[in-house]
């Protein structure tokens, strides 16, 4: 019997003169680090801008400004012996404000950057499980705000 379940992911993609907020975090039990987009999982009954604004300021020290809006989603399918998983992560455009200053609980995040966009899709592409080709057809206007795109993953 298979089962499948989604765990519904909030990312924010800031964009400051040319620069885009990054945070650098290692995954547990592998010694490397990588770049990402700060965000993570809602929390169950948690509203989708709450958890988002709630992972922002755990892995950033930044306020969300403004109302957020979709930039992309991705959703992710992979297959196990077990059945699918499935990720719906909502990159969503957003301004913040505030001092840099990582607090994440889980201890994945260890700092956050601002980093110029080019060399941020550079980093971004350097962690295996990261696709990056929608942020980059998001940054320059190949893809309309609110693009669905989905990824499988054996």
């Amino acid at each position: 019997m298979s089962y499948h379940y989604c765990k519904l992911i909030a990312s924010g993609v800031a964009r400051l003169h040319g620069d885009l907020l990054l945070v650098q975090q290692s995954y547990p039990g592998d010694p490397r680090l990588y770049w990402g987009l700060p965000g993570g999982q809602v929390e169950p009954g948690e509203e989708l801008l709450a958890g988002l604004q709630r992972e922002l300021l755990e892995e950033t020290g930044l306020t969300l400004v403004g109302t957020p809006t979709i930039a992309f989603v991705l959703q992710v399918l992979r297959e196990t012996e077990k059945g699918i998983q499935e990720w719906l992560a909502c990159h969503f455009a957003c301004e913040v404000a505030g001092r840099l200053s990582p607090q994440d609980p889980d201890g994945l995040v260890l700092s956050a950057h601002w980093v110029e966009e080019q060399a941020a899709l550079e980093h971004l592409g350097t962690d295996p499980g990261y696709e990056c080709e929608p942020l980059r057809r998001w940054l320059y206007g190949e893809a309309a705000p609110g693009t669905v795109y989905t990824v499988k993953v054996k």
